[in-house]
């Protein structure tokens, strides 16, 4: 099912959206996620995911029903009732086995040096969108636009990120953020 959140841009919404998607048993399929600014000079977040329901069957619309929990599990989480650890704790029994995968994490070259593209290649699993969103968040890393792929159990997302005041992503910082990504496939 197809699925846009379009809110006030802030440091870690998508993993907050992540969270709240977990929290109500819908795992993405596919994501695109973008930043743009208004005319007020602010920025405003457009993210779309394709979503499968964990608890239904057979594909089917999501109920409004369903879309207003979603959206009450997103206020929750904003407001800080509750956590994105405790929404990570709902996806921990969905993870692969310890060592029964490959992960790749990498930084692709950019011309401009203004944005760094990171790309991450694993096996699937539910929540899995959530903690790559927040080990970016939590290394103080502002994800500017995302593309979530999924084939079969395979996946490739690519984030393009910056410091959270704008400045591209040093050096030294790469290996870090790459090193906590690892930490968050496992």
């Amino acid at each position: 099912a197809p699925l846009c959140v379009v809110a006030d841009d802030r440091p870690g919404l998508l993993a907050f959206i992540s969270a709240a998607l977990v929290m109500e048993r819908l795992d993405v399929v596919h994501a695109e996620a973008y930043t743009r600014r208004r005319d007020d000079a602010s920025l405003e977040a457009v993210d779309i995911f394709w979503v499968r329901d964990l608890r239904a069957t057979h594909v089917e619309e999501l109920s409004q029903g369903r879309l207003q929990s979603l959206e009450d599990a997103l206020g929750r989480l904003l407001r800080g009732e509750v956590s994105v650890a405790e929404a990570s704790a709902a996806a921990a029994g969905s993870r692969p086995p310890t060592g029964a995968y490959e992960a790749s994490v990498r930084f692709l070259g950019q011309d401009d040096g203004a944005l760094s593209t990171l790309e991450v290649q694993t096996v699937d699993r539910a929540g899995l969108l959530l903690a790559l969103a927040h080990a970016l968040f939590a290394r103080g890393v502002q994800i500017v636009r995302c593309e979530v792929h999924t084939v079969r159990d395979a996946v490739r997302d690519r984030f393009e990120i910056q410091e959270v005041d704008g400045s591209p992503i040093s050096a030294a910082r790469r290996l870090e953020i790459q090193v906590a990504v690892l930490d968050a496939i496992d």
